[in-house]
């Protein structure tokens, strides 16, 4: 099914990558240094990479500047694996290049399933983003920014994301969990707006120099945590679907990176306030039962007499 570049130091993950990926019909081919990376790359076409952080035979960094270098591999993805997750060693990964980003130990089907993902993301697979789903962390998202906070804010068109990295400052993350439906819900926001939103709940005993970041992080966290929230809620009564859900995760480091708990496609809903695009709303879903996806260009939002049209 495709033709896959290994850089990988482990003996064991050799084993089981080379047992689970052929068996999925893939070709595998595990470098061993016994040759110049730059004549294995010029003579073979890779459709997809998957390096070890701590590749010992040479640096990674250096693997995947070689690739994403050579014209031949432009549009070749990258999945960097590691045991040892370092904040800012992920974010530099993250940052040249990096679509994804899987920490040891994972299970080998997730894996699986996201190379099967990448090779055909026309396939028609497009998660679960029927339209009945996205109304619901549309109108959440709406309902808990303009409740808690008073803040207005307008949905923009949602899109396919690639990669895992954050889309501003602060970001929390939730996952959410049950036989018929899993993956997570995720909400990007700069630091101004989560400190407009404290002001706004505390008033007069909190000035803006007050708004440290363990503060503006903990906004993040209940904001996302209030979304989920509503929007199990509508799960249940549109839906007739019930999850349970994680504690939020919270990032704000540089260029962080974020765990979608889910090999699905991330689908984002971007959201405006003041005609400008301040709030990103992700969410990537598994979901066990049958159902209609529909693909992501295809849904559209409009604001009509305070109603969420979709069409």
């Amino acid at each position: 099914m495709a033709k896959l570049f290994i850089a990988e130091s482990s003996k064991r993950s050799i084993e089981n990558l080379e047992h689970f990926l052929k068996a999925d019909g893939h070709d595998p081919f595990f470098w061993d240094h016994s040759e110049p990376l730059e004549k294995i790359i010029s003579e073979n076409k890779f459709d997809l990479s998957i390096i070890d952080l701590n590749y010992k035979d040479m640096p990674s960094s250096e693997i995947i500047n070689l690739i994403l270098n050579n014209p031949d591999f432009s549009n070749s993805q990258i999945i960097v694996t590691t045991s040892s997750p370092n904040k800012d060693a992920l974010s530099k990964y993250s940052s040249l290049g990096v679509n994804f980003i899987f920490v040891k130990p994972y299970r080998y089907k997730l894996l699986s399933d996201k190379i099967k993902y990448i090779m055909n993301p026309i396939r028609g697979d497009h998660g679960a983003f029927e339209p009945d789903i996205l109304k619901i962390f549309l109108e959440s998202t709406i309902h808990i920014f303009e409740s808690i906070s008073g803040i207005s804010v307008e949905a923009s068109k949602p899109f396919l994301k690639s990669g895992n990295k954050s889309l501003s400052e602060v970001s929390a993350v939730i996952g959410l969990s049950s036989p018929q439906v899993k993956g997570s819900l995720s909400i990007n926001v700069t630091k101004d707006i989560l400190t407009r939103c404290l002001l706004k709940i505390l008033g007069a005993d909190m000035s803006a120099s007050k708004a440290d970041d363990a503060a503006v992080n903990d906004m993040c966290g209940e904001l996302c945590n209030q979304i989920m929230g509503r929007a199990k809620q509508q799960f249940l009564k549109k839906k007739s679907m019930s999850f349970e859900i994680s504690v939020p995760t919270v990032l704000s480091d540089p260029n962080h990176i974020l765990d979608y708990k889910s090999p699905s496609p991330v689908l984002v809903i971007p959201f405006k306030i003041e005609k400008i695009e301040a709030i990103f709303v992700e969410f990537c879903l598994e979901l066990n039962d049958t159902y209609e996806p529909v693909a992501p260009d295809k849904l559209q939002v409009v604001v009509e007499e305070g109603e969420l049209v979709l069409f």
